[in-house]
């Protein structure tokens, strides 16, 4: 008779969610009241938004709802945004009963809950050096 296989585990012991932009703790995810979305999610102090796919199925619906939320809802805006122009992102696993990162894994896992982070970046100001054309 063969030995029993030990089955993987797919919930590793992982650290709590931080801002990736200012370090701050991120609060546990909770409704979103300014949006009619089923989807939980939450604001940093330093004004990232970020959005739970509690499925892992819905990254898509997920990362327009969290563009969304960093532009006050207006999503007209949010679907012009460039990645690495004007925002930046982080998409990690995450264990929402326990409010986790789960490292060790990328890419979609079955049942792995997902938070998707994003940022906008400052618009260069009118007054800065780059802004304006050289003299003739």
């Amino acid at each position: 008779m063969l030995p029993a296989m030990a089955m993987p585990t797919l919930r590793l012991r992982g650290e709590p969610p931080a801002c990736p932009f200012c370090g701050a703790a991120l609060l546990r995810p909770k409704r979103r009241t300014q949006s009619d979305s089923l989807l939980p999610g939450g604001r940093c102090a330093c004004g990232a938004c970020f959005v739970v796919d509690p499925t892992g199925r819905n990254g898509g619906d997920a990362l327009l709802e969290a563009l969304a939320d960093a532009c006050g809802g207006d999503r007209a805006r949010s679907s012009f945004l460039q990645p690495g122009r004007d925002y930046q992102e982080l998409i990690e696993n995450y264990d929402t009963q326990l409010h986790r990162w789960i490292k060790g894994f990328r890419g979609y896992r079955r049942g792995m809950a997902r938070l998707y982070l994003v940022k906008l970046t400052p618009a260069p100001s009118a007054g800065s050096p780059g802004s304006r054309p050289p003299p003739a």
